[in-house]
């Protein structure tokens, strides 16, 4: 099998690029303001750069200001800057919002940088370089040539920050569940269970789930939980107001009261909650699962390696987020084939932007 790198070290990597662009006078704008914005300054900070300005969507613009810039719109800006290089900074799954940005990269050139949700790494040259080797067996682990596709293409994605790779890396319409074996799950395990939204999926793609357990630790999302709960007549939902990880204890949540909500990345706009922390193996003491859901905002290793017990007795199918740490990409798919031996591997992932929803699947060989 080829390497999966070919001649992507020998392309200009994001940072590269923008410092090439606005070396020759290039106008930088950031296209978004919030979070995601403030990590792209700081990248930018890190190379000497500072943004000419932002700009948001039409509608979206109100005379504020950010980092000490006019936010404009977007008609705003291209009519003050000529050929801008924007960077997008926010992340959107809506087909309209990316087709809008399908057509503001059509007029000027635009570059998403992959910006970790949980962690300050930076999947850069420089650290692909140093994981060299792990990337390389994560790649030879998938078992379809799609999973190799879509783990190349976000491969290149990260690297150049370009949008093509990253649109090529996603399915047009999206089933997690095709590639499970739904009709042998009978019970199963939803770790980061939100309102319910996954549950409510997997009913419906088996119908002979009778019991999903459901662990949430953010008290609001708990709380819609249990109104799911109540309404749902086809099986059993016990929830638990908890976070998984490796070991027992208790931990800080920066509660978002949505589905960011994590243990790893404080926020202006979360609340701190004191959560009680467990492990799989603990939560299930023995009882067997079929399927096993882990999106835990940047804690899947640390969970997956928490049910150590449980993978290797009852050999469930798995769903898990590869996409919240900048290691998650290659260190996941390997942590799963030590712990799961004879399973198969695939990588899928929804349309949106940046590199979000990656979805890594173990499924038993029979």
């Amino acid at each position: 099998m080829p390497s999966i790198f070919g001649d992507l070290f020998e392309r200009p990597d994001l940072s590269m690029r923008i410092a090439v662009e606005v070396a020759a006078g290039r106008p930088l704008l950031l296209y978004g303001t919030g979070d995601g914005a403030d990590k792209t300054v700081a990248r930018l900070a890190s190379l000497g750069i500072v943004p000419d300005g932002f700009f948001v969507s039409p509608g979206h613009a109100r005379g504020q200001s950010f980092c000490g810039f006019p936010v404009l719109s977007t008609d705003e800006a291209l009519t003050r800057w000529e050929k801008p290089l924007i960077l997008l900074c926010f992340a959107s799954s809506r087909p309209d919002v990316i087709a809008g940005i399908e057509a503001l990269a059509r007029r000027t050139s635009l570059l998403i940088p992959d910006l970790p949700v949980v962690g300050e790494t930076v999947f850069d040259r420089s650290f692909a370089s140093a994981h060299r080797d792990e990337i390389e067996e994560a790649y030879r682990s998938f078992a379809d040539e799609r999973s190799r596709e879509v783990y190349s293409s976000l491969l290149a994605y990260k690297l150049s920050g370009e949008l093509s790779p990253l649109l090529s890396s996603a399915e047009p319409d999206y089933d997690p569940f095709s590639l499970l074996p739904t009709d042998a799950f009978r019970r199963t395990l939803d770790g980061g269970a939100y309102d319910g939204d996954t549950a409510r999926a997997l009913l419906d793609a088996a119908p002979g789930v009778r019991e999903v357990v459901c662990v949430e630790p953010d008290e609001r999302n708990y709380r819609r939980l249990l109104a799911y709960r109540d309404r749902e007549t086809r099986a059993a939902i016990p929830p638990l107001r908890c976070a998984l990880s490796d070991a027992p204890g208790e931990a800080s949540l920066f509660a978002s009261g949505n589905r960011n909500s994590t243990m790893f990345r404080p926020s202006y706009t979360a609340r701190k909650e004191e959560v009680e922390v467990t492990t799989v193996d603990r939560l299930l003491d023995g009882t067997p699962v079929d399927f096993i859901k882990l999106d835990v905002e940047g804690a899947e290793a640390a969970a997956l390696r928490g049910a150590e017990e449980t993978l290797a007795r009852f050999r469930p199918a798995l769903l898990i987020s590869a996409y919240h740490r900048s290691e998650d990409l290659f260190s996941l798919p390997l942590l799963v084939s030590k712990l799961c031996p004879c399973t198969r591997l695939y990588l899928r992932r929804r349309r949106s932007l940046p590199a979000w929803d990656v979805d890594l699947f173990a499924v038993p060989e029979t």
